[in-house]
């Protein structure tokens, strides 16, 4: 059967024609196109390596000039110590550890000067180690004062005798109570099990000392110590802060800091955020990029199925994002955290300009055209419909740039060049490919396929196709109205990484909360004003004026150590000490228990249970102790385990119960530094009653503290003066993408009509996409944002090259029966696949951008294929 021959078209315009012979000039020369278009790549490779950045700080994604960001330098700028900080979280089930941790840490720091500038670890100074007991709260307080109650009798027999013998004589006296009284001091079964601990410790190879610490204040809960680090921000590196984030993990692995060691250290805090933050968008995107190209290579295969085109799609590809990459560092210079994700989006978009060419010249070859005669052609035929989508599309992206938001307007710089750089790839790079390379050996299905067989039931049944979109639209718009935002930058940060999910347990244990609203008095008097007014606001649950960092309920704290000190008296003013046994003596100690404990009855009834097994535990320990040859060396060995820093912890006890009362010009100078300026400005920090990761609850409190302190910063003030700017940009965005597009539509199809026959069903994909978000519970946020837009630009596409094909070819059945339609859906496709990808993303802004744009795509292919045929129909625009 002949092939017919393909329909009269109108004549090209001056820019097809001067299009065509470009690519006519390609395509006799291929060989010469190919190196000096080589050439080109190759040198923008090497400029690309020599200047790719890429900046994890969020801060110039919105102007600096902005209120908020002005408040924000103020506060800095009076308390530099709070910026950039990285904050060590130290973790133990013994108090002992984490100090000793903390204090080992810090020294080690503090002397590494070439990459950290301050460190900040309160509670390890001697003032606050002296006061110590003051700052506990009442409950704690009381909790710790019956613990030194009941460790009196020992601390008082090792004040005299600070050694294995002192202490194993006050387990003597201990047994005899219990044979005479049949009760055990309270205590002792907590102190005999530490002794049998240090036993086995030793028993196994591992030997493990008391942590008298732990022992004065009865320690049995979790132990949280922080180190606030400053370090220099080194935004040169690949994955910025790299380098203090590998020091302190690396100096904390070399002095033992592990878990295996009974203490955890993590890393949070705005340092700790950010280079998670890149670590998983870089990561993400690697994994997109390479899941987009798979699913990109299996579309192509099996959608075009000509190796040709498809190699030549991926090499124009390549040179695509080589030429794209350098622009953007010769443009914007770095990437940032929204713009990295432009090589994925590229991958997705830039293919579709080569997939109709592609599609165009298989289709003129399978006619027995040429090849250069053939690539002309499907220049003619779509060098003006792709050349238009490319503008739409950098429309989309470049509507970002007019507004306030710096970081999506760098975005739109960056995707709106690459899309003009994609659009001059596929006209030069991709015609020199398919013309080195010979004619496509398959034929293009000759019936249009599923687009062919879908024209006649979409003319029958075209208004009711209509009036069902008008439906689903009124519906999309009602949801419209329920669209909310999430400019909580954390909501940026992924959940299960280590910094995001140490911020949230230090704020939900009451430990650090990272969502205090920071006001600035000018002086400290004025501060405690502040506070008053600030406290009595509903949405504030607590204000902390300079007083807090002064013990609360001193006078009570201090009549209670009275009593403390009236009962540790012996232990206070001991008897004078023994001389330090000898190895004989304290051999002769460690029998004289271990026969006391034998000659014990298996069990008494009267006796608390768990004190009888500690006697248990503790005589059948000793035992083991007795059977190792080497037993004199043994019984030093567990000496110097069991008393460890006992007299050192005892000297800090007789300061710590007699404290004196506490002002604030009493506290050190590094603690005040944190709280009054130099220039006398003061921190009065108000914490929020509610959770501010909802945003009402965050509105609320931020305009509520600004009536009291209209300069107040902080994260809920930041968040909030982002999220204006972040929806306002949305806004106009919105406003500029639909404005200009439409005047492009108008301009270049010369008619108003024809222009709102192909915006429309791109409208509806847009609410669509909107209404899905709202079902999924998925917010607009600082990232994405951009869908929206780009959705206007890139639906756009879709409608101009079904819509350019009927009125070239004069008929729907014509071109609802060519290549065009297959271009439409494999370009669509191949675009779907880039966009899914990115929801693989770790990142939750490039995870929202995949699933929301994916849901797009599905959208604008059934508005392109189904609604604007239909719409085309209805109009009556089907001239066929």
């Amino acid at each position: 059967m002949n092939t017919p021959p393909p329909p009269v078209r109108d004549e090209p315009n001056l820019y097809v024609r001067k299009l065509t012979s470009i690519v006519g000039a390609v395509a006799r020369v291929p060989g010469l196109a190919l190196l000096v278009l080589g050439l080109w790549t190759v040198a923008t490779v090497v400029y690309s390596a020599q200047t790719l950045r890429i900046n994890s700080d969020d801060a110039p994604l919105t102007p600096q000039d902005a209120p908020f960001r002005l408040d924000y330098q103020t506060y800095v700028g009076a308390f530099p110590q709070f910026d950039e900080t990285t904050l060590i979280v130290l973790t133990s089930d013994s108090f002992a550890l984490a100090e000793d941790a903390i204090e080992r840490l810090s020294a080690a720091l503090k002397a590494n000067t070439e990459v950290i500038s301050t460190v900040f670890a309160p509670g390890i100074d001697d003032f606050t180690k002296d006061h110590a007991f003051l700052y506990l709260d009442l409950e704690d307080f009381e909790e710790v004062a019956l613990s030194l109650a009941e460790a009196q009798p020992a601390l008082t027999a090792l004040t005299s005798d600070p050694s294995l013998r002192g202490l194993f004589g006050e387990f003597e006296l201990s047994l005899d109570a219990l044979v005479e009284t049949g009760e055990l001091p309270t205590g002792f079964a907590r102190m005999a099990d530490r002794v049998s601990d240090v036993a086995e410790s030793l028993l196994v190879g591992e030997p493990r000392k008391i942590a008298w610490m732990d022992e004065i204040l009865g320690q049995d809960d979790e132990v949280y110590r922080v180190i606030l680090v400053q370090g220099v921000k080194d935004f040169d590196q690949s994955v910025s802060t790299a380098r203090l984030i590998h020091t302190i993990r690396d100096t904390a692995r070399e002095l033992g800091i592990t878990p295996e060691r009974g203490v955890t250290l993590r890393l949070t805090g705005q340092v700790p955020l950010a280079h998670d933050e890149i670590e998983a968008l870089q990561s993400g995107l690697v994994m997109a990029g390479s899941l987009s190209v798979l699913l990109l290579t299996i579309i192509l295969g099996f959608g075009v199925r000509s190796l040709r085109i498809v190699v030549a799609t991926f090499v124009t590809l390549g040179a695509s994002l080589s030429w794209s990459t350098a622009f953007a560092m010769a443009t914007v210079g770095e990437f940032n955290i929204i713009s990295a994700a432009f090589g994925v989006l590229l991958i997705g978009l830039g293919v579709d300009f080569a997939l109709h060419i592609g599609l165009r010249y298989e289709e003129e070859t399978s006619r027995g055209v040429p090849v250069p005669e053939a690539l002309e052609r499907a220049a003619t035929g779509v060098g003006g419909a792709v050349s238009l989508c490319s503008v739409t599309s950098a429309i989309g992206f470049l509507s970002f740039v007019p507004t306030r938001y710096y970081g999506l307007g760098a975005l739109g710089i960056i995707a709106g060049g690459g899309m003009l750089i994609s659009l001059a790839a596929s006209f030069s790079v991709f015609p020199a490919m398919l013309a080195i390379m010979g004619a496509p050996s398959r034929k293009p299905v000759g019936d249009g396929g599923l687009a062919g067989r879908l024209y006649p039931v979409l003319l029958r049944n075209s208004r009711a196709v209509v009036a069902v979109a008008g439906v689903i639209a009124l519906a999309a718009v009602g949801l419209t109205t329920r669209t909310t935002f999430d400019f909580s930058t954390l909501s940026m940060r992924d959940p299960d990484s280590e910094s995001v999910r140490t911020l949230m347990e230090l704020h939900e244990e009451g430990i650090v909360t990272d969502y205090a609203a920071i006001a600035i008095a000018d002086d400290f008097e004025a501060s405690f004003e502040m506070a008053d007014r600030l406290g009595v606001l509903e949405e504030v649950s607590e204000v902390r004026p300079p007083s807090y960092y002064v013990p609360e309920d001193q006078d009570e704290k201090l009549l209670q150590l009275d009593d403390v000190t009236f009962f540790l008296e012996p232990f206070l003013n001991p008897p004078p000490a023994l001389p330090p046994p000898d190895r004989f003596q304290q051999l002769a100690a460690f029998e004289s228990l271990r026969a006391q404990i034998g000659e014990l009855p298996d069990s008494d009834e009267s006796a608390d249970p768990e004190s009888w097994e500690a006697i248990r535990r503790l005589g059948a320990n000793l035992t083991k102790l007795a059977d190792r040859p080497d037993v004199a060396s043994t019984i030093d060995v567990l000496d110097e385990l069991v008393v460890s820093d006992l007299p050192e912890r005892m000297e800090w006890l007789r300061r710590a119960v007699m404290p004196n009362e506490v002002n604030f010009d009493d506290l050190p100078a590094e603690v005040r530094e944190r709280v009054v300026a130099p220039g006398g400005q003061t921190l009065v920090s108000a914490i929020p009653r509610d959770d501010l990761r909802d945003l009402d609850a965050l509105t609320r409190f931020v305009g509520a503290v600004a009536d009291v302190a209209p300069h107040a910063t902080g994260r809920p003030a930041v968040e909030a003066g982002i999220g204006d700017i972040v929806v306002t940009a949305f806004q106009q965005a919105i406003g500029l993408a639909l404005v200009v597009i439409s005047v492009v539509l108008i301009v270049t199809l010369r008619d108003a009509v024809d222009a709102l026959l192909v915006l429309a069903p791109i409208t509806l994909a847009a609410f669509l996409t909107i209404a899905t978000g709202v079902l999924i519970d998925m917010p607009f946020n600082m990232t994405n944002v951009v869908v929206v837009p780009l959705v206007l630009g890139l639906g756009v596409d879709n409608g101009i090259h079904v819509f350019m094909r009927v009125r070239g070819d004069h008929s729907l059945s014509a071109a609802m029966t060519s290549s065009t339609p297959r271009a439409v859906l494999l370009s669509a496709l191949t675009t779907l696949a880039a966009f899914a990808s990115l929801a693989v993303s770790g990142h939750p802004g490039i995870y929202s951008i995949g699933v929301l744009l994916s849901v797009a795509v599905v959208a604008l292919i059934v508005s392109a294929l189904v609604v604007l045929p239909a719409l085309i129909v209805v109009a009556g625009r089907n001239e066929g």
